[in-house]
């Protein structure tokens, strides 16, 4: 526990900045050594901010455009029915709210006009829709992207009934409430978006040194109170089946703000599917017929929980301990659904619920995928369970990178950033350096993660595990090396990316179309990188040459015109091998 030292004289806004400061110094140790001191507690304010979001890193930096040419803002971040919306993010068949925040932070000891200032402006352009993204050319490549997902993904959504939230989050490192000039602007902000937006709920929240701290050191609530009716339990504690009534389930679903606890529901393989489900419409005309005499969970599968632990007061009160429904989403969403519409609904039926306490992993994991056989589900989160991807867990932490198979684990720990690295982030350089294919690890790496061959192509079970360490301990050497290039810009640096992966792992085969085996090969190799930048520096050159006559975009980057560049020169320098 970090202790702030007393401060002689001190008052007690010079005592809460002081804690502030410790409390980064020591999340910055353990998560950002690396980052510049800005940087850092950009990251820092919008983990603060965004707590129970529940956001993995890869998910946090998707939305973090702070640095050169940001318009004044640091991240955004847009949420359909309490879940963030990427690219490749598919919108729900219902969408019940939205809700889109808008970060900034300053190393300040107050708050200033000219943040506000550059707040405006910044959304000024994002609702000005009549106004094209391309043109907005003293903006970085990311923060366009964010401005051009919300318009895009709120444009299938206008027409629908649903509640938009648009919160502005303002974080400090002092202790000082805004003056009469910044709340003013403040007011004339959220004016300019309600006239844009009439049925937008716009909120600012300031976020000074006491509420940063309150937020980073509070710890989400991880046991749960659910009142049974009646239980049946195994003698070893490892089960418990048990009955509930459909309103005391839902106040267990329930978060103090009224929402459904996504923390709940995130770790489920399957995602909501919609009122259009016929499995939905079912359990929903089952939730509406209170007056029929037969039981809600005689016709209902019910729900599965697995936890850590669990504890019975009595016969009456369940407390379970980091609570993941495993299968009965579908059924929770309706439940929580239909008491949200009848919330004064006196509903006397139950449902039926199981909480086991695995043992060990693999005993979590096979009961996450023997009670998800019903219905198709998304295919990554019931992949995260096979045996490949515990063995690249294990193999990396050889290297000392941990390898985010279960969301969150290594954030939770506070390892740092720099050394987690996500089943997505990995299979955007597998990607690139094994299926030659750098443009969809740009542009769509979700998409080819989500379909049931190319994923095989991906991770296949034969691989030698070595691949994977090779492939992400090059692709973070290759981003280090353009990290490094100032002369590139990091819009060029992030669209090069995949295409010099690509190029580099051929020229270290010495292979047009490097096989697993040839890329296993390089591991010896890789504490060795340092003597190859030259021919790093190379490939960088003649593939940003080309980029830049193409256009230099993203467009660029997610096309087929570089990639077939590239094929073609290293066919012809390796004609050995025909290019995948």
């Amino acid at each position: 526990m970090l202790k702030v030292s007393p401060i002689e004289g001190g008052s007690m806004s010079e005592l809460d900045m002081r804690a502030l400061e410790d409390n980064f110094a020591g999340w910055k140790s353990d998560r950002a050594p690396n980052l510049k001191e800005s940087a850092a507690f950009e990251r820092y304010s919008i983990e603060q901010i965004l707590k129970d979001a529940d956001l993995s890193d890869d998910e946090i930096q998707s939305g973090n455009f702070g640095g050169a040419d940001d318009g004044g803002v640091d991240a955004m971040y847009l949420f359909v029915n309490r879940k963030l919306v990427q690219d490749e993010t598919e919108l729900p068949e219902q969408v019940l709210d939205v809700q889109l925040v808008i970060v900034q932070a300053k190393m300040e000891k107050g708050f200033s006009e000219t943040a506000i200032e550059k707040l405006s402006t910044f959304t000024r352009d994002l609702l000005n829709f009549s106004r094209p993204v391309a043109d907005m050319t003293y903006l970085n490549s990311v923060a366009k992207d964010a401005i051009t997902r919300f318009r895009t993904k709120y444009g299938f959504i206008l027409g629908s009934p649903h509640t938009l939230k648009i919160e502005f989050h303002y974080s400090i490192k002092g202790d000082t409430d805004p003056n009469t000039k910044v709340v003013a602007r403040v007011d004339e902000l959220k004016k300019y978006v309600k006239q844009q937006l009439s049925a937008a709920n716009v909120l600012f929240e300031y976020w000074d040194c006491k509420k940063l701290l309150a937020a980073a050191r509070s710890f989400p609530t991880d046991t749960f109170v659910l009142e049974i009716t009646k239980y049946f339990a195994t003698d070893d504690d490892a089960a418990v089946v048990c009955v509930s009534t459909l309103k005391s389930f839902k106040g267990f679903l329930t978060d103090q703000n009224g929402h459904i606890r996504r923390s709940i529901l995130e770790p489920n393989v399957r995602d909501y599917q919609g009122k259009g489900n016929q499995v939905n419409k079912a359990i929903k005309a089952t939730l509406e017929n209170i007056q029929s005499p037969t039981e809600f969970w005689w016709l209902n599968n019910g729900i599965t929980i697995l936890a850590s632990n669990y504890a019975l007061t009595g016969s009456r009160h369940l407390s379970i301990t980091r609570p993941e429904i495993v299968n009965g989403l579908q059924t929770s969403q309706e439940i929580f659904a239909y008491f949200q519409k009848n919330p004064t609904q006196n509903d006397i039926r139950n449902v039926l619920i199981r909480v086991i306490v695995p043992k060990e992993e693999q005993t979590r994991n096979k009961i996450t995928r023997a009670t998800n056989n019903q219905t198709p589900v998304p295919p990554v989160s019931l992949h995260a369970t096979e045996d490949i991807h515990f063995d690249i867990e294990d193999k990396m932490k050889l290297y000392s990178l941990f390898y985010d198979r279960k969301k969150g684990q290594y954030r939770n720990q506070r390892k740092p950033i720099s050394q987690i690295v996500s089943i997505l982030s990995l299979s955007k350089a597998v990607i690139a350096m094994l299926l030659r294919r750098p443009n969809d690890a740009r542009g769509r790496p979700q998409t080819l993660l989500n379909k049931d061959d190319t994923y095989k192509e991906i991770f296949n079970d034969t691989y030698d595990r070595d691949l994977y360490v090779v492939c992400i301990l090059l692709d973070r050497f290759v981003e280090q090396y353009l990290d490094s290039r100032t002369d590139l810009g990091s819009d060029a640096a992030r669209d090069i990316k995949y295409y010099v992966d690509m190029w580099v792992v051929s020229q270290l085969t010495q292979s047009a179309s490097p096989s697993v085996k040839e890329i296993v090969s390089l591991k010896s190799q890789i504490g060795e990188l340092d003597k190859k930048t030259d021919m790093i520096k190379k490939a960088c050159d003649i593939i940003h040459e080309e980029y830049m006559r193409l256009g230099g975009n993203d467009k660029v980057s997610k096309g087929t015109e570089i990639k077939d560049f590239v094929v073609a020169q290293l066919n012809s320098t390796f004609p050995e091998k025909d290019a995948a």
